[in-house]
């Protein structure tokens, strides 16, 4: 029984957990948050290296976008599907997330830790539901 208390215990904090990204950061992938917040926490890695994946509407000003992203990250995004797409391998803080989410235009932001300054491209398709889902 004490068992299945902690169990428990642990799914429900891990549930307010979710709460709490979705409340503060519903634009931003819950596992990148996560990862982000690990390594920072737990490796005591600050901005660590991530390949930054961030999907905008239809319309959104791709030259403002991009001269904002190298402004920001000193680095030049790809762009793809029609100026929608942008992926960037950048130094990542929770304050920069924050500062993505907060744009209207933005629609949603992914990624995967890299390490390092090389990185692959996109790999990301746009989410239609970023919740987790858990088994019954």
């Amino acid at each position: 029984m004490m068992l299945d208390a902690q169990m428990n215990e642990i799914r429900y904090v891990f549930h307010g957990l979710e709460t709490l990204y979705q409340t503060y950061f519903p634009k931003v992938d819950p596992v990148l948050l996560h990862d982000l917040l690990v390594r920072e926490e737990e490796k005591s890695e600050r901005a660590p290296f991530y390949m930054v994946e961030v999907f905008t509407k239809p319309g959104t000003n791709s030259e403002w976008c991009k001269d904002h992203i190298w402004n920001t990250t000193g680095f030049v995004p790809a762009i793809y599907d029609e100026g929608t797409h942008y992926v960037t391998n950048m130094r990542l803080t929770l304050e920069i997330l924050k500062t993505l989410d907060n744009f209207d235009f933005v629609t949603e932001v992914t990624g995967d830790y890299t390490g390092t300054l090389t990185a692959l491209g996109a790999s990301h398709e746009p989410k239609v539901n970023r919740h987790w889902t858990y088994p019954n």
